[in-house]
């Protein structure tokens, strides 16, 4: 088990800096127009659908890992570790509220949100209240590495969101970024509370292939519902999905570029600073200026 400090701090004016950064709490409010849920991204409504199921995935998901570092949190044995897993819990709590909200229009637009997101929280709730302390820990590294790589392709690839209502590719990019922020805290306190070596390289490798085969075909059936009860899909039938498919895996192929990223996991050297993109998070300080500027001109979120 590795015991050497770890240094959080971050320069962004500093050239080459690859991380690890200390993650911030933000309280920020993104207020989403519900009339425009089922058609928000610029591709059309495949797309948004796509991205619409992605969201059914948070507020659970980001619950389980909150616990998950939570219950290693005492044991953190470094100080800047320690206060970036209580940084990383905060982030994660607002992503879930944010989420939460956004997954509720989807039930105002008649698309099944609440009902999918329930099966979700049933499921990670199991994974909780069946498994040793270490594996929703291994999840949430295992999928921290996918939000990760996800949050860096669309900032990477703006033209990815470009265009999209602004109020959804304002969350979106505020998502992306504070998921590298903090992309290799769960990673840290893995290797800090539980160990390296082949053991722990084997149960990691191992978790992320059993999430990877669970994850992704449970992605397609939610947004397989989500675009059959979207007239905007059905209207565009057959094409909408090869729309999609193409727009993910085809060209530009935004899942598809992740795929040297995804496999550099199984690396036994691997860390997530080794993917150096502290640089995207300069659009941080503007996002915020911007998030609470909308709000203020949206108006108060009512009690």
């Amino acid at each position: 088990m590795s015991t050497a400090a770890i240094d959080y701090r971050f320069n962004r004016e500093q050239p080459g800096y690859s991380g690890p950064v200390m993650p911030e709490r933000r309280d920020l409010h993104f207020l989403p127009p519900g009339d425009r849920i089922c058609d928000w991204h610029k591709a059309g409504p495949n797309v948004t659908q796509f991205m619409n199921a992605l969201s059914l995935f948070f507020p659970a998901g980001e619950r389980m890992f909150i616990d998950a570092v939570r219950s290693y949190r005492d044991d953190i044995p470094d100080p800047d570790l320690k206060k970036a897993a209580t940084a990383f819990i905060g982030q994660e709590a607002m992503h879930s509220r944010e989420h939460s909200e956004y997954n509720q229009l989807l039930d105002a637009a008649g698309l099944p949100g609440t009902e999918l997101a329930d099966g979700v929280a049933r499921y990670t709730a199991y994974i909780q209240e069946n498994s040793v302390r270490v594996t929703p820990l291994l999840m949430t590294i295992a999928l921290e590495h996918y939000t990760a790589l996800m949050g860096d392709a669309l900032l990477r690839y703006p033209e990815q969101i470009a265009g999209s209502q602004e109020d959804y590719a304002r969350m979106w990019r505020w998502h992306a970024l504070e998921e590298i922020e903090h992309k290799a805290v769960a990673w840290d306190v893995y290797e800090k509370c539980v160990g390296r070596g082949p053991k722990a390289y084997a149960m990691r490798s191992a978790v992320m292939l059993s999430t990877t085969v669970t994850f992704w075909p449970h992605v397609i059936l939610f947004y397989r519902r989500l675009a059959a009860a979207d007239p905007g899909c059905r209207a565009a039938g057959w094409r909408g999905h090869v729309k999609l498919a193409n727009f993910m895996l085809g060209y530009p192929g935004y899942l598809r570029r992740l795929l040297p990223e995804y496999l550099a996991y199984f690396k036994y050297s691997f860390h997530p600073w080794q993917q150096n993109n502290a640089h995207l998070l300069n659009e941080l300080d503007e996002l915020v200026d911007d998030a609470e500027a909308a709000y203020a001109a949206h108006g108060a979120r009512p009690a």
